[in-house]
């Protein structure tokens, strides 16, 4: 469902304003308010990077940390 919501936001915007997935709480957001972070060693990503948005970012910044799925 995700990607479908993100290729219409994709096709909606012009390339400087494209769309991605936060990779902590599944929200699109643009990627030019998007912030860079090392992806976790536990994560599902194939990927050493993976994109968060703002609030996400925040969170982690003061110190929040993510519980591995049992």
């Amino acid at each position: 469902m995700q990607e479908d919501v993100v290729g219409t936001l994709r096709s909606t915007f012009s390339k400087t304003n494209s769309v991605v997935i936060c990779a902590r709480c599944s929200k699109a957001t643009r990627k030019r308010d998007a912030h860079v972070i090392q992806s976790n060693v536990l994560s599902e990503s194939n990927s050493e990077f993976e994109y968060v948005c703002q609030d996400c970012q925040k969170a982690l910044a003061s110190g929040e940390k993510d519980l591995p799925l049992l």
